[in-house]
């Protein structure tokens, strides 16, 4: 079935030939590698596991040959290519759940924030050295201070502002949003412009 041009196999595909859809996941699984691949950042940040995202990947290639139309002046690859993207995206985008925006706001025990002297709050906790109403005014200006930043920025601009403080690149960035590289760097100006106006 490996002489098969593509569009016989995407026919023998609509007919339900399991073998039709083997041959042409054989020859296009590197669209989903590279697609996961691409996303693989985002989907870490947002503690995603990576075996759902290269099944929802699958999800997509299934569906590019199912919906692939030959008469349309586009290759197998390309629509592929598209569909597997797009449901990755979306994947990603829907899993930036309310649940999921809590847990990463919430606070670690590992790490250090602004004026708490760069001593991860778990030494903290318990330390007679501290006094715990001052650090609890500390962690409530932190939190004003963060909660001020939040209404001032725009949802784009809170999108680009939360990759840039999990230390991702610009290049990153403009990947994951699928944006120009060149709005990137506009987006994180106006954003640092918006913060150094209430500090």
């Amino acid at each position: 079935m490996n002489e098969y041009p593509d569009s016989e196999l995407v026919n023998l595909v609509c007919e339900r030939s399991e073998e039709a859809s083997d041959v042409l996941y054989e020859k296009y699984s590197f669209i989903i590698d590279i697609i996961c691949n691409k996303y693989r950042k985002g989907a870490y940040y947002l503690s995603l596991d990576l075996n759902e995202l290269r099944q929802e990947a699958m999800v997509g290639f299934s569906d590019a040959l199912v919906c692939y139309n030959q008469d349309k002046d586009v290759t197998l690859q390309s629509f592929i290519s598209l569909c597997v993207e797009r449901r990755v995206r979306n994947y990603i985008r829907n899993s930036d759940t309310q649940k999921n925006k809590m847990l990463r706001s919430a606070y670690s025990l590992d790490a250090t924030y602004g004026d708490l002297n760069d001593v991860p709050l778990g030494e903290k906790i318990g330390n007679t050295l501290y006094d715990p109403q001052v650090t609890l005014e500390q962690m409530e200006n932190i939190k004003a201070l963060k909660k001020q930043i939040d209404e001032m920025l725009s949802r784009n601009e809170k999108e680009v502002y939360r990759l840039m403080i999990n230390d991702f690149s610009y290049e990153d960035i403009a990947a994951i949003l699928n944006k120009d590289i060149k709005s990137i760097y506009n987006t994180a100006a106006r954003i640092k412009n918006k913060i150094r106006s209430i500090l």
